[in-house]
């Protein structure tokens, strides 16, 4: 909710002219860092459908879990939507900075979706991850600077959805659905990508098949016998691991 209601807000044009892409990118970041420092070691602040799905598909989480956190973005977001169409007068909200593109561009802002999505999960894969040793730096920052990374390139190009619940609110409340799907694909796409390239070729976890099968249903896995370093527990069973 918070997320949408202060990115989407601050993408409203309240002044003729192109729109201000740095503000845009800066206000969506610091949203994000905001968020990711007040509640990451809560819920490991994921707050995007995208990001959820690599996480699942990296065996980091439950399937009903992933489930219920994706119904949870999505309302947020349609809520944060419907606060800020509500405190913004009729001329200034138009679409409420509903992504769009055009139609004969569909396969080039799906690839651009991919690619702006998947450098940020791997941002968040690699600064979330439990068994980095000596991890410096803010985890919130990174994550911030690095949705800030994609906006600032992908405003131009598709809106920088990278989100489906920011894509999602907007469109439910206008309903305009026009080309709606190119910001589920692109980013769900990107988003497996980036976790699997992390967890399976950048920085593998070693875990077979009955283990991670255990995670999606929910289970802790069983730990070796006499391991006593980190084995990359999944995110829903380590919460505190911010």
């Amino acid at each position: 909710m918070f997320y949408v209601f202060f990115g989407l807000g601050a993408s409203l044009k309240w002044a003729s002219g192109p729109a201000n892409v740095l503000l845009i990118a800066l206000a969506f970041g610091l949203i994000l860092a905001t968020m990711v420092q007040s509640v990451g070691h809560v819920s490991g602040a994921h707050i995007n459908p995208a990001v959820t799905f690599a996480f699942l598909i990296g065996s980091q989480m439950s399937l009903f879990r992933a489930i219920f956190y994706i119904a949870a973005q999505l309302l947020g977001a349609v809520a944060g939507a419907a606060v800020l169409y509500g405190v913004t007068p009729a001329a200034i909200r138009g679409n409420l900075a509903l992504n769009t593109v055009n139609n004969n561009f569909l396969g080039q802002a799906t690839t651009v979706e991919i690619f702006l999505t998947l450098q940020f999960v791997l941002c968040i894969f690699a600064t979330y991850d439990e068994r980095r040793n000596g991890r410096l730096g803010s985890v919130s920052l990174a994550i911030g600077f690095s949705l800030t990374l994609g906006h600032l390139f992908g405003l131009y190009y598709t809106g920088a959805g990278m989100n489906p619940a920011r894509s999602f609110a907007p469109a439910v409340l206008t309903r305009n659905f026009t080309n709606h799907w190119v910001y589920w694909v692109g980013p769900i796409i990107g988003g497996a990508l980036g976790g699997l390239i992390y967890d399976f070729i950048l920085f593998p976890r070693m875990r077979g098949l009955s283990e991670r099968l255990s995670i999606l249903k929910g289970a802790r896995p069983a730990e070796p016998e006499g391991q006593q370093e980190a084995t990359g527990e999944p995110i829903e069973l380590k919460t505190q691991s911010l």
